[in-house]
């Protein structure tokens, strides 16, 4: 190796163990600060906390009003214009008026899925009834059979046939999708 390739090694080497001491210390100086930085503040929000100062919470709070303020006055929208979109956009006309559901509503269709997904449920019992791998009592079979007749009546056995897989999970979907809007848990799909 020539000596001039050497004296570079050496250079070279040198450079390198000093960019990272400086990193390393650099390193160490950047979380001194960070730690320090925490500290201060800590030491700040205890002395407002202390002065009866509002608390972070509150702070927070300003932040996002006096954000809200900002664009408000940016778009050029009025207090009174904020006011009435809160008043239409919280009342019941606009929820109307949007295609929301009351609950009579939610009810009126959570029975009649109750009513489907209970009817298919009958088909499959009644078939397994029919080829001996089931027995049902004699008395709340025939109960089992006037209510199923009953849904034929209501809904039309057109609306009833069997279904597919896909079709039966809408079903049940909707089923658990509507009780939990009228306040039962998720999948509860007892009928």
């Amino acid at each position: 190796m020539e000596t001039w390739q050497i004296e570079l090694l050496k250079i070279g080497g040198t450079a390198l163990i000093a960019f990272f001491g400086g990193l390393i210390s650099g390193l160490s100086s950047y979380r001194f600060y960070l730690r320090r930085r925490k500290i201060e503040s800590e030491e700040y929000l205890m002395r407002r906390e202390i002065e009866g100062v509002p608390n972070r919470e509150k702070l927070q709070e300003v932040e996002k009003l006096t954000s809200l303020y900002i664009r408000h006055q940016k778009h050029k929208i009025s207090p009174e214009e904020l006011y009435s979109f809160k008043e239409r956009i919280l009342s019941k006309a606009y929820q109307d008026e949007k295609g929301f559901r009351n609950m009579q509503e939610i009810l009126e269709a959570e029975e009649e899925f109750f009513s489907k997904v209970w009817y298919g449920r009958h088909k499959l019992l009644e078939t397994m009834v029919k080829t001996g791998r089931r027995k049902v009592d004699h008395k709340i079979w025939l109960e089992a059979r006037n209510a199923a007749s009953m849904i034929e009546e209501k809904y039309g056995r057109e609306q009833l046939e069997p279904l597919d897989d896909f079709e039966w999970g809408m079903l049940s979907g909707k089923l658990s999708a509507l009780r939990w809007a009228s306040g039962e848990e998720w999948d509860m799909l007892d009928t």
